[in-house]
């Protein structure tokens, strides 16, 4: 599949999301409008299992915070974070909650993820002891290559790997190292 074909694949994907959400028969000028809707459904990220083992091997505790959700999930850990909104203009899926990391007095937080289709990225308030850096583009969308995990895998940016290495005074993460795996589940119960 073609990069540009991958797009319009998740193009739709956001498409069919906002359609169904507002209506089949909704007036075009509503559809082209950012829609907000209270909790429809999640979007679920797997870590990748080295990833994880790194983590846990580091003695990094995940915690999930401001609602989602965290769990064992075949080998690895899981985090649900609930789909707070969309814009069909933007095509983006807002997030609420997010997932902390901690060792000793080194925190880093990651919260309130934007999905942005267009931009094939995903974003997230980044706030920590390395201070409240505000929102940053976190990871890049990418094909997946272990669909058992998820939908999409998410690579790390330059901005995320620093900011991790940076709390954690490690050299462990780089851009474009694979960090996980995302399935949105626009339907799914939370």
């Amino acid at each position: 599949m073609s990069k540009r074909a991958f797009i319009k694949l998740l193009a739709a994907f956001a498409a069919v999301v906002g359609l169904v959400a507002v209506g089949a028969v909704a007036p075009a000028q509503a559809q082209a409008q950012e829609q907000k809707r209270s909790r429809v459904g999640y979007t679920q990220v797997v870590v990748d299992p080295a990833v994880y083992s790194l983590i846990a091997g580091a003695g990094i505790t995940p915690a999930a915070v401001g609602g989602a959700k965290a769990f064992a999930y075949k080998g690895t850990l899981a985090a649900r974070f609930p789909i707070t909104g969309y814009s069909l203009r933007q095509v983006r899926i807002k997030h609420s909650g997010g997932i902390s990391l901690t060792a000793g007095d080194a925190t880093i937080s990651l919260r309130r993820f934007n999905i942005d289709l267009g931009r094939l990225k995903v974003s997230g308030k980044v706030a920590g002891s390395i201070g409240n850096v505000g929102r940053v583009d976190l990871f890049k969308i990418r094909r997946t290559d272990r669909p058992g995990l998820g939908l999409v895998k998410l690579t790390l940016t330059a901005t995320a790997a620093g900011a991790l290495n940076s709390t954690f005074g490690v050299n462990a993460f780089s851009a474009g190292d694979t960090f996980g795996y995302a399935s949105p589940r626009p339907f799914g119960r939370f």
